[in-house]
């Protein structure tokens, strides 16, 4: 089976940013550059060096750990100098220049990728234009959907345990019932990421089960909340939206056969809509929103296959291409490669 990652630099993600860059204004614009760090994780580093809290940072998305990286983010409070000087090892820092606002999620146009497959013995791959736009598993990480389901359906005090946050246990020793104001101590971004996982599994289980009932299966991969489902002639599908469940969701117009679907396994769940509202922790409640269903690879190129000088006697392929945002390139890899 092929392998990604072995090294960071197997997997190269550039960030396509469509933020404005201005001479002045109230917030600093940065690239960052980060091997084997998430961008969270990175962000936190560079806070405690300039003593900022993290939420004085913003990134459009955040990029994979086990990978350079390069991305846009912003910072508030702070000086150019102060910002460079910042000595962090696998993490270096680009002054951009200024701009009158935070960068959010999603100011960005797209990534592009030049990816190392390794350890190919009998696998091909192939040209492909589109693919299923699953949340692949970065999304969900360790106990993530876990988390976010306890938060809506207000388990406060599973969602603490399961977070292992030594501020939130801080907090619990003085006031051993107060869940809420223990996960407030949890960077709320992390909190949101947690609900966002959630809705992400809802997602893929109902991309999943309609392809199953509207296209001519050709794979399916287990994965840790699920099965993937792959299907013949995916083009056919390219303008496909599906709901990310959320508390309006409901009102999101949509295929008939995909609010059926939606609703078999919102009754599994034993959810409703409104159950997303978090009045306890407002910024924690959700709406709905649609996703295309299968995501556009484009400037896919393919290189020759090479000695793997990571793995005796097997191969390894680099390919490079470019995707929307909100869309993983592990996924599009997933498409990619056939046993032949």
């Amino acid at each position: 089976m092929y392998q990604l990652k072995q090294l960071p630099e197997d997997f190269v993600v550039k960030e396509v940013s469509n933020v404005v860059i201005k001479p002045n204004g109230k917030y600093l614009y940065f690239k960052l550059n980060k091997r084997d760090y998430n961008t969270l994780t990175a962000l936190t580093h560079i806070a405690k060096k300039l003593n900022l809290p993290e939420k004085q940072f913003g990134f459009a998305g955040n990029k994979d750990k086990q990978a350079i990286t390069e991305q846009v983010c912003s910072v508030q409070g702070t000086t150019k100098e102060k910002l460079l000087s910042v000595n962090l090892n696998d993490i270096s820092i680009e002054f951009l220049g200024y701009g009158d606002a935070p960068i959010a999620l999603g100011d960005l146009t797209g990534n592009k990728f030049e990816i190392v497959l390794r350890n190919l013995e009998q696998e091909k791959v192939n040209l492909i234009h589109y693919f299923p736009n699953y949340f692949d598993e970065q999304r969900f990480s360790q106990s993530n959907v876990e988390r976010g389901e306890a938060l809506v359906r207000k388990d406060f005090k599973t969602a603490v345990e399961l977070e292992h946050s030594k501020e939130s246990k801080q907090h619990l020793s003085k006031i051993p019932t107060d869940y809420v104001g223990a996960l407030k101590q949890v960077p709320m971004r992390l909190l949101r990421l947690y609900v966002n996982s959630y809705q992400s599994y809802l997602w893929n289980e109902t991309l999943a089960r309609y392809l199953c009932q509207k296209g001519k299966v050709v794979k399916e991969e287990a994965y840790s909340q699920g099965k993937f489902v792959f299907v013949e002639k995916a083009e056919q599908f390219s303008e496909l939206k599906i709901p990310i469940i959320g508390f309006d969701a409901e009102e999101l117009e949509t295929d008939a056969e995909i609010k059926k679907i939606i609703i078999e396994i919102m009754q599994q769940e034993r959810l409703d809509y409104f159950d997303f509202i978090i009045k306890q922790i407002p910024q924690l409640t959700l709406e709905g929103e649609l996703r295309k269903a299968f995501a556009e690879v484009k400037e896919l190129v393919v290189g020759k296959a090479e000695k793997d000088e990571l793995n005796a006697k097997k191969s390894k392929i680099k390919v490079s291409f470019r995707l929307g945002k909100g869309s993983y390139a592990t996924m599009a890899i997933r498409a990619m490669v056939k046993i032949t």
